[in-house]
């Protein structure tokens, strides 16, 4: 009979150890899963903007006024700052903390989709914009650094990431969708609007689950940066107005010209910086190399052709009238 109750009581000793131990993994699950949904968010918003405006362009256009090269300008503002700026975005990302310069981001992208929303001219939507790819290149590259300090065994990491670059590509996908039925139900701003609840919320999940990664002494390449916004800015540009006033305009000779000036100035400061935003000699690998030729074809293609189609098929379909 004392053997009996003996067994039961550590039966019930064990399950009630077993229950304990299981509750206390549930507990310290919780802040890696809302870290990882946070991180999620920042990426899913940057991929949702970059189909969603597409889908509004026509109804900008009414809107605000302007032709085709300001509509080409919202879309290619926030495409230039985002590009130009994602490198360095890392680096500051490593010298001052993900975590507070990844909320840094999600702030500046959350108050620059506030002031498209709010854009009274097709010049303060186009400044918005350009802000708005700030705070998306910002997001990514850190949001990727958070979830690698919070997931640092190799398959649990590649779980995450594999988490991460599937919502971002369902908010890619997703973009049009939601686009078109936020635009016929409450008009173009209401694309930017949405990006405020889902800003908080994101801000308000890293503030209070993620851990920060250890800080470094990463130098910026501050001269790298500038040259490589002008150099994208007037490479931009001149593509952008040379097809509005024509490739023989001396204004569009010219910043061709100072594209490849600028460009030089960019590979000069590269190679000769200690620590440069892009290192040249990851290009000498030829895998790099070929898969960055093929990552820009793919781009140039699919984003050239979501920002056509945008403005072909609402005169042609009947469904976009």
């Amino acid at each position: 009979m004392v053997r009996s109750v003996s067994l039961q009581s550590l039966t019930f000793s064990t399950a009630n150890a077993r229950h304990a131990k299981n509750e206390s993994l549930s507990r310290s699950q919780l802040p890696r899963s809302l870290t990882l949904l946070a991180m999620s968010l920042g990426y899913g918003v940057v991929q949702l903007d970059v189909t969603i405006v597409n889908t509004a362009l026509n109804s900008i256009g009414a809107s605000l006024g302007g032709g085709v090269s300001e509509l080409q300008w919202v879309v290619t503002a926030y495409t230039i700052s985002f590009a130009a700026c994602i490198l360095t975005a890392r680096a500051l990302g490593d010298r001052l903390g993900a975590k507070m310069i990844f909320m840094a981001g999600f702030a500046i992208f959350t108050a620059a989709s506030l002031g498209c929303a709010l854009a009274p001219s097709s010049a303060t939507l186009i400044v918005s914009r350009a802000v708005q790819g700030i705070g998306a290149a910002i997001l990514v590259p850190n949001s990727l650094a958070l979830l690698n300090h919070t997931y640092p065994g190799e398959v649990e990491r590649g779980r995450a990431v594999g988490f991460w670059a599937a919502g971002a590509s369902l908010a890619l996908t997703a973009g049009p969708l939601v686009g078109g039925a936020l635009i016929t139900l409450t008009g173009w701003r209401s694309i930017f609007l949405v990006n405020l609840p889902i800003g908080l919320g994101a801000l308000w999940l890293t503030w209070r689950y993620v851990t920060d990664t250890k800080r470094t002494k990463h130098q910026l390449d501050l001269p790298g940066q500038v040259v490589a916004i002008a150099m994208l800015g007037v490479l931009a540009g001149a593509i952008i107005e040379g097809g509005r006033v024509g490739w023989q305009n001396p204004w569009i000779i010219a910043s061709c010209g100072v594209f490849i000036i600028l460009a030089a100035l960019f590979l000069m400061q590269e190679h000769n910086t200690q620590q440069p935003m892009l290192p040249l000699s990851l290009f000498a690998h030829r895998m790099f190399a070929m898969t960055s030729l093929v990552g820009l074809l793919v781009n140039i293609a699919c984003y050239g052709l979501i920002f056509v189609f945008s403005l072909y098929f609402r005169p042609v379909s009947p469904l976009c009238r």
